[in-house]
């Protein structure tokens, strides 16, 4: 499957084979845009094109795109955080060492087996500024046959100096209609089935791909239930259940930072919705139109300051555990005192 395999992102898709067509493939890239809209399948469709041995790039079919696909081609490298040794795991940011050892140095180096030389940099796990930094060389003075793409859903956490020597290529939000297509492709199951999943992802693709449907929906109530109570008045608020409620989503363990993120980031849809529908009713679908009388509610009850302070409380918190690695039961609980803070600014 070639470009075709990129539904809804015809702009980005187009500039891509312009580039290939006319022979003018920038050193480097930045693929922006939100989560789960194919930016990382595009650099991976891009890596093809370019090693590509069939006809129209990329096939998909011949050697070099199959390994392309598997992951094994010696001329593809998606970059990887080091592996902390006091844990055994891969780290939660990808540092300067890493940039060095598979980028910098391997850049001079000629392809193995192909074309060019691709480098791909996911924006999971984050890159440091340091690491950026040791990267600008390479962009200034790019070794022939290379190709960096750096895949991001937040354009603004890139450094200027970055930037500036990459060509930019954004990648738009997927609407309903595109999403189940893609999910009906992917996984199958009729079009009520796969729009309730859409609704539950927030339209996060690899969030729909990759979670049950009835996890989903009891996450989101649970995110409803903290919403309902951080909203409450003054004179009615159970901190004592909230802060209940937080220390349960917090859970033990390994999997404790990874549950955190989960409703962190239910939290921050539910946000959004709400604000939509506060701001611009009528006018942009909310992800979960099923609870809009509900969400209206917390809207009128919240305010559009409020609203937009909690968001962006949520949005630190999500940088706190994911990229920081702050305790995420503390993160959880000091997320409480400061979401009611908003409630009241928005009363």
């Amino acid at each position: 499957m070639g470009w075709e395999a990129l539904r809804g992102q015809d702009a980005a898709v187009a500039a891509l084979r312009g580039d290939l067509a006319s022979g003018q493939v920038a050193h480097a890239y930045v693929f922006y845009g939100p989560e789960g809209v194919g930016k990382a399948r595009a650099a991976r469709l891009l890596a093809q094109a370019l090693q590509c041995a069939g006809e129209d790039p990329p096939c998909g079919g011949c050697l070099p795109c199959q390994k392309v696909e598997r992951g094994i081609h010696p001329d593809v490298i998606v970059v990887q955080p080091e592996i902390d040794k006091n844990t055994g795991k891969p780290r939660r940011t990808i540092g300067v060492d890493p940039i060095r050892d598979q980028i910098v140095y391997r850049a001079n180096q000629r392809p193995h087996e192909g074309q060019k030389k691709v480098f791909i940099i996911d924006d999971a796990p984050p890159v440091t500024v340091p690491a950026f930094n040791a990267l600008l060389k390479t962009l200034e003075e790019p070794p022939p046959d290379t190709v960096l793409v750096i895949v991001t859903s937040n354009l603004m956490s890139l450094p200027a100096t970055v930037l500036s020597r990459c060509r930019r290529l954004r990648f738009r939000p997927l609407g309903r209609a595109d999403q189940r297509a893609i999910l009906a492709a992917l996984r199958g199951g009729g079009e009520e089935e796969l729009d309730r999943l859409v609704s539950l992802s927030l339209g996060r693709l690899g969030v729909a791909l990759g979670e049950k449907a009835d996890a989903l929906a009891g996450l989101r109530e649970a995110a409803l239930e903290f919403l309902e109570g951080l909203a409450a008045p003054r004179d009615r608020a159970d901190e004592a259940a909230l802060l209940a409620l937080a220390a349960s989503r917090a859970g033990r363990g390994a999997s404790s930072r990874e549950e955190v993120l989960r409703f962190l980031g239910m939290l921050r849809g539910l946000l959004r919705d709400i604000l939509v529908l506060e701001v611009a009713p009528g006018e942009v679908e909310p992800w979960n139109a099923d609870r809009a009388d509900a969400l209206s509610a917390l809207g009128r009850r919240w305010g559009e300051r409020g609203l937009a302070e909690a968001l962006d409380e949520v949005e630190s918190a999500l940088h706190d555990v994911g990229v920081v690695n702050t305790n995420p039961a503390l993160t959880l609980e000091a997320l409480v005192f400061a979401l009611r803070a908003t409630a009241s600014a928005g009363a």
